[in-house]
């Protein structure tokens, strides 16, 4: 009898002992099971915000991003939206104390390597219908037309061509060559009309004007009166350029360089390969626009030229297109021996006043050639057609007095299926701009989400406050206990 006392006592000191320890176990199931009751519904909180993303510029750039901002609503909103989610997920008997976050991912940060993140991802799954393959496929891959060896070729042919004259007439050097060609020139026989003087009355009316074709419309808004210039993501950067051609062609060696200052794209294009593609699909141009409502109607010309409006960016790039055309045109000049001969025919008459300046004014014309030929090519670009990247006796459209006849020549004339159009000389241009060129689309992205009347516009939006993934610190107590979690999320 005395030991069933002890078996009693035993067996209560064992239930209560294991009351405890299930006590114990209860609670830390209870607590772990809250923590991650904290954690699910953050990493829910947290996929609810992302699914919060700018579809409009989704849908129309492919890019995935976050207004930390949440659309004009100020620092702070996105978390606490993050908070009133966490509220409703967790229910009662939570407290959420603060979410805080942390550890940002910028579209625009480390030199904008989320975005280029997203651009190869579009590259990769995106049917692009322009390749650069093709367009290096098209040009040969050739980007130096006139190089240092043909510079060196005309520079012995006028030596040679000047010492077969006495010595009285072939003592002028190249250096006083300039100014004794244009004393001949004006010198020359009344009835020798200089082509020269023909295309400045061109040159000076304005030659980007001139081939504009009537129906294009330009954006009447301009970047500077939209009021945020200063807050666009390319502010404060250069914009490279060819710069402006001597079209006067009284100066040999400024020809010589302008022959090539287009050289070198081609290396330029295949390191910004992607880039370029993204560029040529997602934003329109003067020949293929893309949307009707967007804040410029010439926006691949915008991230060219960098200009802050349609009529500035398309006179800059017609007159890099004219750059580009210029150094091809001259070099099949170099080839075509009969051309070459009237040139020099014509230089002669030119020149009576001062013969040995013809072999130098030869080149001169043969430079202004090129360059109403050049004319001619972007006349067509513009106009849809597509213009033979190399010329020959049978593509060669121009003579000297066809910048009078221009749609009558396009009317002649039949596109080539293995030349080039704007859009893919557009492509060539932008692949110059380097690092330049992400920032310009962003500008884009922002001036229409932030400018236009497009369904899910928004006028606070701002490139800088874009995010690709963030973190979040939470802070919850439960039943007395704090609990804290740090979760991260992203596209």
């Amino acid at each position: 009898m005395k030991d069933r006392g002890y078996v009693t006592i035993f067996l209560s000191l064992m239930l209560i002992v294991m009351l405890i320890v299930v006590t114990a176990v209860l609670k830390i199931m209870d607590d772990s099971s809250a923590e991650t009751k904290v954690v699910t519904a953050t990493s829910s909180a947290m996929s609810s915000e992302l699914a919060n993303y700018n579809r409009v510029i989704f849908d129309r750039y492919h890019i995935l991003l976050l207004d930390k901002n949440a659309s004009g609503l100020g620092e702070g909103a996105l978390e606490a939206d993050m908070e009133n989610l966490l509220r409703t997920n967790l229910g009662d008997g939570y407290t959420v104390n603060s979410v805080q976050l942390s550890e940002t991912a910028g579209l625009m940060d480390n030199d904008l390597s989320e975005f280029k993140y997203q651009i190869k991802d579009n590259f990769k799954y995106e049917a692009l219908s322009y390749t650069v393959d093709k367009l290096i496929e098209k040009t040969g891959g050739s980007d130096d037309p006139v190089d240092d060896e043909d510079i060196a070729d005309i520079e012995q042919d006028i030596s040679v061509g000047q010492q077969e004259m006495s010595s009285e007439d072939s003592g002028s050097t190249e250096e006083d060559t300039a100014e004794e060609t244009a004393e001949a020139t004006d010198a020359s026989s009344a009835e020798v009309t200089d082509p020269r003087d023909t295309l400045k009355t061109y040159t000076d009316a304005g030659i980007a004007s001139i081939l504009l074709p009537a129906d294009v419309t330009f954006s009447g808004k301009t970047i500077s009166s939209s009021g945020q210039m200063g807050e666009l993501p390319s502010a404060g950067r250069s914009v490279f350029s060819f710069g402006e051609m001597d079209t006067d062609f009284q100066n040999l060696s400024q020809m010589e360089l302008d022959t090539e200052k287009s050289n070198g794209w081609g290396s330029s294009l295949l390191t910004n390969m992607e880039a370029v593609m993204y560029g040529a699909e997602c934003f329109g141009c003067l020949t293929e626009p893309k949307y009707d409502d967007t804040y410029l109607n010439l926006e691949m010309e915008y991230i060219i030229a960098g200009e802050d409006s349609d009529g500035a960016n398309y006179k800059k790039v017609v007159n890099e297109i004219l750059v580009i055309r210029f150094g091809f045109n001259f070099a099949y000049l170099l080839t075509d021996q009969t051309k070459q001969e009237e040139c020099e025919v014509l230089a002669t008459a030119l020149c009576v006043e001062f013969p040995p300046a013809k072999y130098v004014v030869k080149y001169l014309l043969m430079g202004c050639w090129s360059y109403i030929e050049s004319i001619m090519d972007v006349y067509m670009l513009l106009r849809g057609h597509s213009v033979p990247f190399w010329k020959n006796k049978t593509n060669w459209i121009t003579d000297f007095e066809s910048l009078a006849h221009l749609s009558e020549l396009e009317a002649e004339a039949t596109d080539d299926e293995s030349g080039l159009n704007y859009k893919e000389y557009l492509m060539i241009l932008m692949a110059f701009q380097g690092e330049n060129m992400y920032y310009r689309m962003l500008d884009l992205v922002q001036l229409n989400v932030s400018e236009t009347d497009i369904q899910g516009a928004d006028e606070t939006f701002r490139m800088k406050n874009a995010i690709t993934a963030f973190g979040a610190d939470v802070s919850v107590t439960y039943k007395g206990k704090d609990i804290n979690v740090h979760e991260d999320s992203g596209y």
